[in-house]
């Protein structure tokens, strides 16, 4: 899932992660799935059909991915702690690119940390770290949107480090096939300057630099992907994400990171959307049950919290 997966999350980390994903990339194993009878793995123009299929639907009706999962604790000198749940969804459909083969996806998606016991949305959490009442920072990403087509550049949420312009490559993930389930797994690993400046935000920003990594997992039907008369497919997944101390957490660049761990999934149906997921978002965040409009640009989660929020005052002895 710059990644959140922002307080970042899957589906706006996936736009970098597909996109580095493409390098290197091979089928692994065998099996018919792979390479046909109506989409070839092994070719870009068969990855973007079937990523395009398992994101949304070329039909262009909305669809729905969620997830659910832990936001846990590593620092130094003690096992690592599950700190807060995390639940969310997007919504997207997707437009056929007018300048070239492909697809646009147009996308938002929002997220909520909740309450380990009770699975509750929390706005106001004690931090184990350090003692201290803090407010968390959900997720309301209106535009993740993404380019779904043969050639790929390396999407570039954040500036990094190097400046290094982004590489293009054909777009063709490392899939795998077992039984009738096709799955692919991709990775991507940011090193990238923080938008957060620790000399303005102390107690938010974790350092000049910010280091994220996303691991983003999709299994789904191989009958499902090769049949002409379908087009949407479901998957189900997992992601993992790796990051600084939230800035919300006030932990500035103390040692640790946080670690994410959830399943993720897709819905055709807006019904088909875990119901505890789904009622959140109706009273919360109604307008992420529907999918953009309109193209706009993509806003990293930092940027949005460096536009909403003050740095906070320094704590108090």
């Amino acid at each position: 899932m710059r990644l959140s997966r922002r307080a970042f999350g899957p589906l706006a980390a996936a736009s970098a992660v597909l996109a580095a994903g493409a390098a290197q990339a091979r089928v692994r194993g065998s099996g018919a799935g792979l390479r046909g009878p109506l989409h070839d793995l092994t070719t870009a123009d068969g990855n973007v059909a079937a990523m395009a299929k398992i994101s949304s639907d070329l039909s262009g009706k909305t669809t729905h991915g969620w997830y659910q999962g832990v936001l846990m604790g590593v620092a130094p000198g003690g096992p690592v702690r599950d700190l807060v749940g995390i639940i969310g969804m997007s919504s997207q459909r997707l437009e056929p690119l007018t300048d070239g083969p492909g697809w646009q996806l147009l996308q938002k998606e929002c997220g909520f940390f909740t309450d380990l016991e009770t699975g509750a949305v929390i706005d106001r959490w004690t931090n184990p770290f350090t003692n201290e009442e803090v407010e968390p920072f959900h997720i309301a990403n209106a535009s993740v949107s993404r380019r779904i087509q043969p050639v790929v550049r390396e999407t570039r949420f954040y500036d990094t480090v190097a400046g290094a312009e982004a590489r293009e490559k054909p777009y063709i993930l490392s899939w795998g096939q077992a039984g009738d389930r096709l799955f692919v797994e991709t990775r991507n690993h940011v090193w990238a300057n923080n938008p957060l400046d620790p000399k303005v935000w102390v107690r938010e920003s974790a350092g000049a630099q910010i280091q994220v990594t996303d691991c983003l997992a999709y299994s789904c039907s191989a009958r499902d992907l090769q049949n002409p008369r379908l087009t949407h497919v479901d998957h189900s997944g997992h992601w993992v994400h790796v990051r600084p101390w939230q800035p919300w957490m006030l932990m500035g660049p103390a040692p640790g990171m946080c670690l994410y761990s959830a399943f993720t999934g897709s819905a055709g149906r807006l019904a088909d959307v875990p119901a505890p997921i789904r009622d959140v978002v109706s009273e919360r965040l109604p307008a992420f049950l529907e999918a953009p409009k309109v193209l706009t640009r993509s806003e990293p989660s930092l940027v949005r919290y460096q536009r909403e929020r003050k740095p906070a005052p320094p704590k108090v002895p």
